[in-house]
C-alpha cells in the first residue's frame, strides 16, 4: 500500500550530513487525500511488534561503504532515500473501492509466479484488498482488446510458486503511453504494480507522470526483476541466486571436461549486460568447493 509522503530536506545524522532524495508522491498534486490507519494494526493474524513500521526517518544510504580516513574536514552529503516498507498511516481504504493491477513485462526471471502470488496473498489477507487484477502480457495488456485484466485472489494462485514462468503471460515492447493510462484510468485502477527490468521501470516513471499530469489518485509501484542483480540500492533482485546456482552447474561441467583432456580448457559465457555479479558469485562459490 502507498506510504506516507515524506518532505524533502537534509538530515544530520550525527556527522556527515545526509541529503535525503525527494521523490514524487500523489500528495504533491492531490494534497487534500485522506489517510486511514494500517488494517495490519487490527490483523488478528498479524500482529506487528515494536519498530515493525517505517518512520519518515528511516532511510538508505545509495553508497554505504566509504573511506573515511580519504574523508576531507567537510565531506559533501551523502544521498539518501525513504526506506520502504509498511507505514502506520496509508492513503487507501481497502476495505472501500480500491482496485489493484499487477503487470509483468519483459523476459522470464525465475521466482516471478511466487512474486505475483505474494503480491495477491498480501493485499488480500494483509490488508483485505478485494479488488485484484492481473494485466496479462505485459504492458500491452493494459489496452488489448483481446486479453482483459485477470480476476486474482488467493485461491486462484495458491499453487503458482511451483509454475516456473509467469501464469499472467509477458511480452517485450508494447509501450504505449496514453493508451496503458487510458486502461488505467477506464478501469478505476487505484494501485499498479509493475514488475520488470531497467526499460520496464523507466516505463513505470513514464506512467507516474503522466498520471500525475492527469492528477489521477493511483499510486504506481515498481519491482525490479533482474537475474543480474543489476539495480542499485536493493541488496539482491529476485531470480538472481537461482541464477548462479544453475551457472554454478554450466562451469562445473566445464570443469570436468577441461580437466579429462590434454590441456583441456572450459569455456562458460555468462549473461550480465552491464555487470558481471551473476559470473563473480558463480565463480567465488565454485572456487569455494
Amino acid at each position: 500500500m502507498a506510504a506516507e509522503s515524506e518532505p524533502e530536506g537534509t538530515i544530520k545524522i550525527n556527522s556527515p550530513c545526509i541529503n535525503l532524495e525527494k521523490l514524487a508522491h500523489r500528495t504533491d498534486y492531490l494534497p487534500t487525500l485522506k489517510t486511514y490507519t494500517n488494517p495490519l494494526q487490527h490483523n488478528p493474524f498479524f500482529l506487528p511488534s515494536g519498530g515493525f513500521h517505517v518512520t519518515p526517518t528511516d532511510i538508505v544510504l545509495r553508497h554505504i561503504v566509504y573511506d573515511i580516513s580519504s574523508s576531507s574536514s567537510s565531506p559533501s552529503p551523502h544521498l539518501a532515500y525513504l526506506r520502504a516498507g509498511p507505514r502506520k498511516q496509508i492513503f487507501f481504504d481497502p476495505t472501500d473501492s480500491t482496485r489493484a493491477a499487477i503487470v509483468n513485462c519483459g523476459g522470464l526471471c525465475p521466482g516471478l509466479n511466487t512474486v505475483i502470488r505474494e503480491l495477491v496473498v498480501g493485499l488480500w489477507d494483509l490488508y483485505g484488498l478485494r479488488h485484484i487484477y492481473g494485466i496479462q502480457a505485459g504492458y500491452r495488456g493494459f489496452y488489448s482488446t483481446d486479453m482483459a485484466p485477470l480476476q486474482l485472489n488467493p485461491k486462484m494462485v495458491h499453487g503458482w510458486h511451483k509454475t516456473g514462468g509467469t501464469l499472467l503471460q509477458t511480452s517485450r515492447g508494447g509501450f504505449h503511453l496514453q493508451n496503458i493510462v487510458d486502461a488505467i484510468q477506464c478501469y478505476g485502477f487505484n494501485q499498479v504494480y509493475i514488475i520488470g527490468g531497467d526499460g520496464s521501470m523507466h516505463g513505470a516513471v513514464k506512467i507516474f507522470d503522466e498520471i500525475r499530469r492527469r492528477k489521477l489518485n493511483v499510486g504506481v509501484v515498481g519491482i525490479p526483476k533482474t537475474v543480474d542483480n543489476d539495480v542499485g540500492i536493493i541488496n539482491r533482485s529476485f531470480g538472481f541466486q537461482t541464477t548462479v546456482e544453475m551457472a554454478q552447474e554450466a562451469i562445473n561441467a566445464a570443469h570436468v571436461e577441461a580437466e579429462s583432456a590434454v590441456n583441456g580448457i572450459g569455456l562458460v559465457k555468462l549473461m550480465g549486460r552491464s555487470t558481471g555479479y551473476i559470473a563473480l558469485h558463480a565463480t567465488l562459490s565454485f572456487m569455494q568447493h
